[in-house]
């Protein structure tokens, strides 16, 4: 398939990574509606520059910009063989950059808008939207455009912070701290379909953990990661996002990562995910998917207090992670697609290991994926 809609980029036209415009890894740009029905891409990637509902440090409308720009490192092919996995999401997913929403400067209620319009008409094309963030309030617009679709979805949600305020830090209903509670007013999502991983510090208060208790919500720690282990949870919250649902989505906060590893973003806490449980997490989970009822987004990436990116030009530690976190997780559902368990890493002759991070324990049974009726 790669070479029938990416041509001989797929194999690698001879381009030096900071040359050309940049789309999400250079793949092709689709600049208007009518573009996208004709192209029928299986994955949309979809840049949403918005930071107005954020209440501490703003920067995030820069993160679609950068995510696009460490992305390009390496430069082309399009083709992505994974040397740990042996999968390439790219020889199997017709995927393209459909560009930014056009956002209104200091109006959120249109802002939201246009991303819920413009995440909807890829939905329309059965694609997959991946939304590059932007502040956490852009999760509220998705999701809205996801619930016109499906009735009941399941949603994991990585995190620092529980983001269930009924409004956000200065009454407002729609900030990046109240997009949970936006969501679950929608009705498309039950309690018991809902995970949290990641949060720690000192915010929200015990009233708000409570609540989310009351809903039969279910969170783990940076506590829990550390006893439990990624694998544990990792079934856990695949089978809480399937269990009855007709679709899941994956949204996650890039402050999940401990600051360490992920600097540059809004409101950085220690003690988050290193970016190798991050990188196992999101490879176990993305097995567990139905990629024909899926959809996801990465916020919070800030790149200007990211240590290592003073200009966005190829991008810094944060967006780079970011971005290797999409990559990884369209390789997973590509499997799937092709109804395949694992992918074919090429191993020494003498291999001892077993390198593969797709599957769970296989004592535990695996979650069923939810299929298209």
């Amino acid at each position: 398939m790669g070479m029938e809609f990416y041509g001989n980029d797929y194999n690698g036209p001879d381009v030096a990574p900071f040359v050309g415009i940049n789309t999400f890894l250079h793949l092709p740009w689709i600049r208007t509606h009518q573009e996208l029905v004709q192209a029928k891409p299986d994955v949309a990637i979809i840049g949403e520059p918005f930071d107005f509902g954020t209440t501490i440090r703003p920067g995030a409308r820069y993160g679609p910009r950068a995510i696009r720009a460490a992305s390009t490192i390496p430069s082309p092919p399009y083709e992505r063989f994974n040397i740990e996995t042996g999968a390439d999401p790219f020889g199997t997913f017709k995927t393209v950059d459909y560009g930014d929403v056009q956002v209104s400067p200091g109006d959120v209620i249109e802002s939201h808008k246009r991303m819920t319009q413009k995440v909807k008409e890829v939905l329309d094309q059965e694609g997959i939207p991946v939304m590059l963030g932007g502040d956490h309030s852009i999760t509220f617009a998705n999701v809205r455009a996801f619930a016109k679709k499906y009735k009941n979805i399941g949603m994991i949600h990585f995190d620092t912070h529980a983001d269930c305020a009924p409004q956000g830090l200065t009454g407002y209903k729609y900030d990046h701290g109240a997009h949970i509670r936006r969501i679950m007013e929608m009705g498309c999502l039950k309690g018991k379909n809902y995970t949290l991983v990641g949060p720690r510090g000192y915010w929200p208060g015990r009233d708000l953990y409570k609540w989310m208790s009351d809903q039969d919500f279910q969170w783990f720690t940076m506590l829990d990661v550390e006893e439990l282990g990624i694998d544990m949870i990792a079934k856990e919250i695949a089978d809480r996002a399937n269990d009855g649902t007709d679709a899941v989505y994956l949204s996650w906060d890039i402050d999940s990562f401990d600051p360490a590893y992920a600097p540059g973003t809004g409101e950085p806490e220690p003690n988050g995910l290193t970016s190798r449980e991050g990188m196992r997490m999101v490879r176990l989970l993305s097995k567990s998917f139905d990629p024909d009822r899926f959809a996801m987004d990465l916020v919070e990436v800030a790149p200007a207090y990211d240590v290592s990116d003073s200009s966005s030009y190829n991008g810094g530690i944060t967006s780079g992670l970011g971005q290797r976190l999409i990559i990884e997780l369209l390789a997973g559902l590509s499997l799937t697609k092709r109804g395949l368990e694992n992918g074919d890493p090429v191993r020494p002759h003498n291999y001892r290991g077993t390198g593969n991070t797709y599957h769970f324990d296989k004592n535990i049974p695996r979650p069923k994926i939810p299929k298209r009726d």
